[in-house]
């Protein structure tokens, strides 16, 4: 006769083949996120171009014409209605690593790019293309070939909007030689827009850094704070399985030293790989978070996380590092040293106050100051257990064992299995969040179910039922992305973004999908429905850099703005230039409209 604990085991390993079995079919039926709108312009030389533009999906890309190290190239042919051939004019891409091997760098299209097609005066319509290209996203790439028509037969070309007066007219001029430029600004690439030249103002000047001892005292704030940023989650449950795993030793100046030993290497840990971050940080140039930019490493961090919660359900036993209430370590030093590694690994997406400054002023400095720097914040981040080592006998306060820690230890399993299933919509792409959140929820009630079903009364069953029933639903309802008649964000796009501030009043926000400090900006204060009322209000757009990939042109823009974290936010008005207002870390609603309303008057 199978025990409970059996019983359990069985059932989250049925659940989990479920699951793997529910991401084949998902990923077996791939919707191709793209389209591709088309428009006419007249020259005054008489030519006629014809746009296509590439929306695609978030996170979605395709190779350019010239692709670079590696990838299928984006090709566009095709015949006007005599049969006579087409010029295209491919624009040569973002360059950046590629998903699939960061060390190869390749010329990408990314949503809002376009291809121009070229046509004589004497050019008949309608016209037949066939668009050839690999469609892909940081986890699988999908071929695409499409047949279009364009136009109609006697199209009026004459009537057709002027093509100098577009914003990719510069980019256009500088990929045909032949073709003189309008403007004398901005006559490069989209990919050359990596020098940008601001003097940008800060919303609260006071907490910028001015020399090396206010970014140490700041980097100790910081560090602290980053303590209670919404990363620290997963943190405080790492934390606690250890400190609770503790009080199972009877003997008080056993259990003391035991408390003293893992808070130490804790801290080895935690200061070891701010060490490591200074390494990387200041020899690639990157920003903060920047780790989580590749979708491996995310998957990797979100698979480690899935086992160790799977082996607090008793599934298996970890080698190093295995946070079982009373299991007796046999390595408890270097336990406590790689929990303190994975602490900080799951704390860097974050950027709390204080950071931002302290970040911008000491990436840009030597290596001694950058590694001075960060290992304050380390300390900072350190100090809560460095005061429970200075006095463990804090320890004899923590609650004793008993039945009861069972389910502190499966809750803190199951806030795992969710952080695991974040980091994976982070790395896979959110809208599978829509399908492991309500996974998660399933798994959470068959385990209470099957925990309950014997011990507990019949009223308390159903109880426990439709409360499962309820965080299912809630779940769904969250993951369900609401319908807006409008698409409130633009694409960033940086030869648009140049010659835009010049007649424009723009809002630039920098965010990234695992980037959790944006997220919670984005829903309680750059929500769609302020944005919608601050756009009719104020006449202000909105432009989104997405920095959930690298991207140099973003990542250029942000340095000319005095910032290596996100989220940061500018604010640009024509009759400032090269001067925007910059937001670092967190700001309220009251602050941005403060902003807008004082350009306004």
């Amino acid at each position: 006769m199978r025990t409970t604990k059996q019983n359990t085991t069985l059932f989250l390993i049925l659940l989990l083949t479920l699951v793997l079995g529910s991401l084949t079919a998902h990923a077996s039926s791939i919707k191709i996120p793209l389209k591709m709108p088309m428009a006419a312009y007249n020259t005054g030389t008489g030519e006629t171009i014809v746009s296509i533009a590439f929306e695609m999906g978030q996170n979605w890309y395709t190779y350019a014409n010239d692709p670079g190290g590696m990838g299928k190239p984006t090709k566009v042919t095709g015949t006007t209605a005599a049969g006579a051939p087409i010029r295209v004019v491919y624009p040569k891409g973002i360059a950046k690593p590629d998903a699939y091997d960061p060390s190869v760098t390749v010329n990408k299209y990314l949503s809002g790019d376009k291809v121009f097609i070229v046509l004589p005066k004497d050019a008949t319509f309608p016209l037949t293309l066939r668009v050839d290209l690999l469609l892909c996203h940081p986890t699988k790439c999908v071929p695409v070939r499409r047949d279009l028509t364009f136009g109609e037969a006697g199209l009026d070309v004459s009537a057709l909007p002027s093509a100098e007066e577009q914003p990719w007219w510069d980019l256009y001029t500088s990929l045909s030689p032949n073709v003189s430029s309008t403007s004398s600004k901005n006559n490069t690439s989209e990919t050359a827009y990596t020098n940008w030249d601001f003097k940008p103002h800060y919303l609260q000047p006071g907490l910028e850094v001015g020399g090396l001892l206010s970014a140490i005292l700041m980097g100790l704030l910081a560090g602290l704070i980053l303590n209670i940023m919404p990363c620290v989650l997963p943190v405080i449950s790492l934390k606690l399985s250890a400190i609770l795993n503790s009080s199972s030793i009877t003997d008080e100046e056993e259990r003391i030293h035991a408390f003293r030993e893992h808070n130490i290497f804790f801290v080895f840990g935690i200061i070891a790989f701010f060490t490591f971050l200074a390494v990387v940080l200041g020899a690639t140039g990157q920003a903060w978070g920047a780790l989580f930019q590749n979708p491996w490493l995310v998957l990797g961090v979100a698979g480690f996380i899935l086992a160790l919660s799977l082996s607090l359900f008793g599934l298996f036993h970890l080698p190093v590092v295995d946070l079982k209430f009373g299991n007796d370590s046999k390595n408890p030093r270097v336990q406590a040293f790689f929990t303190g590694n994975l602490t900080t690994l799951l704390a860097t997406p974050c950027s709390g106050p204080f950071l931002g400054g302290v970040l911008s002023w000491a990436l840009v400095q030597g290596p001694v100051i950058i590694a001075t720097v960060f290992i304050s914040i380390g300390i900072g981040m350190s100090l809560p257990y460095i005061l429970l080592a200075i006095n463990p006998k804090l320890s004899r306060y923590l609650p004793k064992g008993g039945p009861w820690i069972e389910y502190v230890e499966k809750g803190i399993a199951f806030f795992l299995v969710a952080t695991a299933f974040y980091l994976a919509s982070i790395a896979l792409g959110s809208h599978w969040l829509r399908f492991l959140a309500p996974l998660w929820a399933i798994l959470f009630g068959g385990w209470l179910w099957m925990k309950t079903r014997e011990s507990t009364s019949a009223p308390r069953k159903w109880l426990i039922r439709m409360a499962s029933l309820c965080i299912l639903a809630g779940l769904i309802v969250w993951t369900t992305p609401a319908v807006m008649n409008e698409e409130v964000w633009e694409p960033f796009n940086a030869a648009e973004l140049a010659q835009r501030m010049e007649n424009e009043v723009l809002f630039v926000e920098f965010t990234a999908d695992w980037c959790p400090t944006c997220k919670a900006l984005e829903a309680t204060v750059l929500t769609p429905e302020n944005i919608t009322r601050w756009k009719e209000k104020y006449n202000v757009a909105f432009i989104k850099v997405d920095m959930t990939e690298r991207t140099v042109e973003g990542e250029a823009l942000l340095k000319a703005l005095g910032s290596m974290s996100i989220p940061t936010a500018a604010f640009f008005t024509p009759d400032s230039i090269g001067e925007p207002l910059v937001l670092r870390d967190l700001f309220t609603k009251t602050q941005l409209e403060t902003i807008m309303k004082s350009w306004k008057k």
